[in-house]
């Protein structure tokens, strides 16, 4: 099944509407493409100054959305935005699903252009399923986004990650290992790819097995603002040290499936040609 999906993703969608056929063949190889100045500043502004007065006034505005924190004295909690406190703010932390409430979240990640591309690469309409705006680098370790949010199907989930400024080396880039959306995943005791929080060791020895075996090394890209990094469900990936903490690295991170395979009274559908997902905005841990 998997080797038959494979062959599906790489041959893209039968109507492709923007890449060519060299971006395609990078795509099947390496599992994912960059989309340099895909964006103007100008377009990545208006999201932007909206985060910024979000967090401002988040008491009064920030209604139901939540917040990660990922660093600082509050590591690993989940809680509202309207309720986070300013050391949370000032630490690591990712602000959750802004594409349920904002149109010029919506504006970037299913941007007619964006949408277009991530047709060509899925094969299907792209629906939106969450999102995550972050201020400074994850550091999170390697791992497949399968681990966390595994499709409907199989093969059927792509990412983006637009840049929201300048990167730099300093701020913990993304690192990721090209070719790594070829290995056939790890499959849990459930068999299915949904991580095992004790099978997790197991997962990672197979994986650096299969890394060695294939002679895969890891990259890090270092983006400017309104780049566009978008990879394969099955990339491996992380985010790299931050050996600087003054420094930021703003991006909005995006994972789609496919509307073919969510029912449609789940689905937002926009002018755009692609849709989001309807539902409520991430539990707050009892």
């Amino acid at each position: 099944m998997w080797n038959k999906l494979q062959r599906w993703f790489k041959a893209g969608s039968s109507a492709r509407q923007l890449l060519s056929d060299e971006q395609m063949d990078s795509w099947s190889r390496n599992g994912f493409l960059v989309l340099k100045g895909f964006f103007t500043p100008q377009d990545i502004n208006v999201f932007e100054d909206e985060v910024a007065q979000l967090i401002q006034e988040r008491a009064q505005a920030a209604g139901e959305v939540v917040i990660d924190v990922l660093d600082g004295p509050l590591t690993g909690k989940r809680i509202k935005l309207r309720d986070a406190p300013q050391e949370a703010i000032d630490h690591t932390h990712k602000i959750n699903d802004l594409y349920l409430v904002s149109d010029n979240c919506r504006s970037l990640n299913l941007h007619h252009r964006l949408v277009a591309v991530l047709n060509d690469v899925l094969g299907a309409v792209p629906v939106v399923v969450n999102s995550l705006s972050f201020t400074k680098g994850s550091q999170q370790p390697h791992h497949f986004d399968t681990y966390y949010m595994p499709p409907p199907v199989e093969g059927r989930m792509v990412v983006s990650s637009i840049c929201l400024e300048k990167q730099t080396l300093e701020a913990g880039p993304l690192s990721y290992y090209p070719g790594s959306h070829l290995i056939p995943p790890y499959r849990f005791s459930h068999g299915g790819l949904a991580a095992v929080n004790d099978e997790l060791p197991d997962a990672r020895r197979y994986i650096q097995a299969q890394l060695a075996e294939r002679g895969l090394t890891p990259d890090i890209f270092v983006g400017d603002i309104g780049d566009v990094f978008i990879w394969h469900g099955q990339l491996y990936h992380g985010g790299s040290a931050i050996a600087d903490h003054n420094r930021t690295r703003r991006t909005l991170v995006t994972h789609y499936w496919a509307s073919e395979d969510l029912p449609i009274w789940r689905q937002v559908k926009l002018n755009t040609g692609g849709a989001y997902l309807s539902r409520d905005h991430q539990p707050i841990p009892q």
